[in-house]
């Protein structure tokens, strides 16, 4: 297998819903694993699983808002 690239992560990650976000941050996480800790690509990975985590935190604790809050 090539050694991936930030467009490959990209790739994943672009069409992130938060339904999805932990699920494709484990793709991405795989996908660099053999790489090492300080390859560039692997701290890209690293971001942009950072970035799918907090979407996936937005749905995953029932995040309503403020019941109380006036609609």
């Amino acid at each position: 297998m090539r050694e991936p690239t930030t467009r490959d992560i990209d790739l994943l990650v672009g069409p992130a819903t938060p339904h999805f976000a932990y699920q494709i941050g484990l793709r991405v996480e795989r996908l660099v694993a053999h790489l090492p800790e300080d390859h560039p690509v692997r701290q890209y990975a690293r971001n942009r699983v950072a970035l799918l985590e907090g979407l996936g935190h937005t749905t995953s604790k029932g995040d309503f808002g403020d019941p109380s809050a006036p609609q």
